[in-house]
């Protein structure tokens, strides 16, 4: 039998020297301050062009049936635009190109095939179409007020939403998903746009194929050069399996994990979506008929997860209910942490806390994480996010199977378009908009600044609004979203991109930036002007324009204001007075088309670049510095008793609509020497997720003495394993601001 954990080992290893080829070949500043994704370095040589243009020949692609694939006239002519790559056609027959000529890639040590190499998105794409009708006049104002706002405004914004795997792959397989597609392609064909749609999918199913066969064919090729037995025998059973998947469902545990495998990476390098799902819903029944035939050993299924997180970092829950309300913790669970704790790389797995949780899980979980020292997992509170999304108008069974596949965010599987982590409003721009007015008039106040900072938080918020309209319109027209509508429900009957009216549910969400810049902020001002009267407005005003050039003293004064975060200050006060208004602001209406709106608190790593739109703020922050981070306290908010006090802060401000404000921990790893300290943070983790209505909790354990050392020497550290927000990374692929970023949160916290 072999030995699981001494080849996980190897794959680990392999992992860190291919993440360290791949910084000394992509080079670009910013390329790495995200997601650590699975991808690994093409052959020498490698290119891939997008084909767009108003004179290409006919392309032929084999339809698999002995003919060619057929455009809507009965050619094999191509859709193209002269400006760029736009539509379900031209989409589809450049992500079949490109499967097509990608490499395959089989490692003899991995259990599962395929690995990426490339994205399409890489190479260019054409933006938003430019002609007129795409641009009314109302999109363009609106545009103006993006960048007047600095919003993130979700407008062409892709993925971000979840597949349903399960019950439409696990049952269809590609062969059958293919054969649905032109089922109803047969039955729109007299409608133009439907038609091509479903032959936009139909190339990428085709494509999805040949890359499938690809490597199934490279499994056999290096199989016959391998000379050790249990080597050879994965390669051929590799390739067997590969040659099946092209076609049918999975069978086998094995099977579904390297269905699972080619489906999210294909996803990947069509537009980069990276949401895996609820790992007990799509695997346990694989499992436990494998363990009744006698197919499978609890090692060998740990294996073939951990080649699962090893071949893309994906969005995977574990934990929580089922629809019914009964613990979801079973095998499936314990061998998911387990599988991490062997790897030791960047994951993105989340632990789904509910009251009736095995206890025993949540403490193997904690201990892992002190242990491995990889921010992982990361903690959802199931309470909130169930109870928070039944106000929108769900079930409490719908709303359990609502699965956290993102940075920050849950989505029902195949039916719910969300733009999840796409929107986001910066409330530090919000207020100084607001300071900027207040200069105008006469008679400045504390009052006057609120109104005018609640005035333009609720135009903010309808721009959004309105913009989220203009994207359900328009996006389908632009990259649909091809590499997923095939795996939800709606969109090949429809015949219509998620994006525009494919899925039954639209909740479109919004994250708000800089709550504890802006709720200090206030309360600085209300301390210097209103109670100690250390400042007048003349002063203050002239300070924040001039970034406190001659107002040192002032800018010390007003930093040393008891902040959000310390507990029953102003700042904690005017922390909830603002959710409030952001949640008022966003549930008053829908937008004008009628969607839904979700509130929720998440920066992911925009704290820098909104921090640069953004004047001197009262609170004492200089010009064009970082905002803070999601809903949590400014750094250094407290020097003693601060897990307590940012749990209890963090929690008072959760909008609780189905949408997290994720609390963000830095802990040394002395806190749990000894059972003990196991025992208090699994016990603050129940509290914070079960009594106290917290929604995400992500950790770091973080040795401030080593990180020190590796921020001015990252080279010594390749494997050292830091979380942003959402996501983790390995700490030396990271720029110089994200990683000063990450030790400046350390050492003030």
């Amino acid at each position: 039998m072999p030995d699981y954990r001494a080849l996980t080992d190897i794959l680990r290893k392999q992992k860190v020297e291919m993440t360290q080829k791949k910084l000394k070949k992509y080079t670009r500043p910013g390329f790495f301050d995200t997601d650590d994704k699975g991808w690994v370095v093409p052959p020498e040589g490698w290119s891939f062009d997008m084909e767009y243009g108003a004179d290409l020949p006919p392309l032929q692609i084999p339809d698999g049936l002995g003919g060619f694939v057929k455009g809507y006239d009965g050619t094999e002519r191509r859709s193209r635009h002269p400006n760029g790559v736009f539509g379900p056609v031209a989409w589809g027959e450049n992500f079949y190109r490109f499967l097509d000529v990608h490499p395959p890639y089989i490692d003899p040590y991995c259990s599962l095939s395929g690995a990426y190499m490339d994205k399409l998105e890489w190479h260019g794409w054409g933006g938003w179409r430019p002609e007129p009708e795409f641009n009314p006049p109302e999109l363009q104002q609106l545009r103006e007020l993006h960048r007047k706002y600095d919003l993130i405004s979700g407008l062409g914004g892709s993925h971000h939403f979840h597949h349903d795997v399960k019950n439409i792959g696990f049952v269809l397989g590609f062969g059958g998903i293919l054969e649905k597609i032109r089922h109803y392609k047969a039955q729109y064909k007299d409608d133009t746009e439907k038609y091509e749609f479903l032959l936009g999918e139909e190339l990428t199913l085709l494509g999805i194929q040949q890359w499938i066969k690809h490597n199934a064919e490279e499994a056999e090729r290096v199989a016959a050069l391998q000379t050790d037995p249990e080597l050879k025998q994965n390669l051929e059973e590799q390739a067997a399996m590969s040659y099946k998947l092209m076609t049918e469902p999975p069978a086998t545990f094995r099977e579904a994990c390297q269905f699972l495998t080619y489906f999210l990476i294909q996803s990947s390098m069509f537009n980069g979506s990276g949401a895996g799902g609820a790992l007990e819903d799509l695997l346990t029944d694989f499992y436990e008929n494998d363990r009744k035939a006698g197919r499978i050993t609890e090692d060998e299924a740990t294996f073939h997860l951990a080649c699962l997180f090893l071949k893309d970092t994906q969005y995977y829950e574990i934990g929580g209910c089922w629809p019914d309300g009964s613990d979801r913790t079973n095998a499936i669970s314990y061998m998911a942490i387990e599988a991490a704790h062997w790897l030791k790389i960047p994951t993105a797995l989340c632990l789904r806390i509910h009251d009736g949780i095995d206890r025993k899980f949540v403490r193997k979980s904690v201990e892992y994480l002190f242990e491995d020292k990889c921010a992982n997992p990361s903690y959802i509170g199931d309470r909130i996010m169930v109870e928070g999304f039944m106000k929108n108008g769900y079930s409490a069974e719908i709303a359990r199977t609502r699965a956290k596949v993102g940075c920050n965010w849950c989505a029902l599987p195949g039916t719910e378009y969300t733009l999840n982590d796409v929107v986001k409003i910066n409330m530090g721009k919000v207020f100084e908009l607001a300071w900027n007015e207040l200069k105008t008039l006469p008679r400045p106040s504390t009052e006057k600044l609120w109104h005018l900072f609640d005035k333009h938080l609720d135009i903010a918020i309808d721009v959004i609004k309105h913009t989220v309209d203009q994207q359900y319109k328009f996006y389908r027209y632009m990259r649909p979203e091809l590499a997923l509508d095939f795996m939800c429900h709606g969109p090949i009957e429809k015949a219509l991109d998620a994006s525009g009216g494919g899925v039954e549910n639209y909740n479109f969400c919004i994250d708000f930036v800089a709550l504890g810049t802006v709720a200090d902020s206030f309360a600085s001002v209300e301390r210097a002007i209103d109670d100690e009267a250390a400042a007048n407005w003349e002063e203050l005003f002239e300070a924040i324009e001039t970034d406190f050039a001659d107002a040192e003293d002032l800018r010390l004064y007003l930093r040393q204001t008891p902040k959000y975060g310390f507990g029953e200050t102003r700042a904690d006060e005017y922390a909830v007075a603002i959710k409030d208004r952001l949640v008022y602001h966003t549930k008053k209406s829908k937008s004008p088309m009628g969607f839904n709106m979700i509130p929720g608190l998440f920066s992911w790593a925009n704290t820098i670049g909104m921090g640069r739109a953004v004047q001197a703020t009262p609170n004492g922050r200089k010009a064009g510095t970082p905002v803070t981070h999601g809903a949590n306290p400014e750094p250094g908010f407290r020097e003693s008793g601060a897990l307590t006090a940012m749990g209890i802060a963090v929690a008072s401000v959760q909008p609780a609509w189905g949408n997290t404000a994720p609390i963000q921990l830095e802990i040394d790893p002395a806190l749990t020497n000894g059972t003990e300290g196991i025992e208090n943070i699994c016990a603050w983790l129940m509290t914070y997720c079960c009594d106290l209505g917290g929604s995400l909790v992500n950790i770091n354990i973080l040795d401030k003495a080593k990180l020190l050392d590796a921020y001015e020497h990252p080279e010594r550290y390749p494997d050292l394993v830091v979380r942003i927000t959402g996501f983790s990374v390995f700490f030396s692929t990271l720029t110089q601001d994200f990683r000063k970023l990450v030790v400046e949160r350390v050492i003030q916290n």
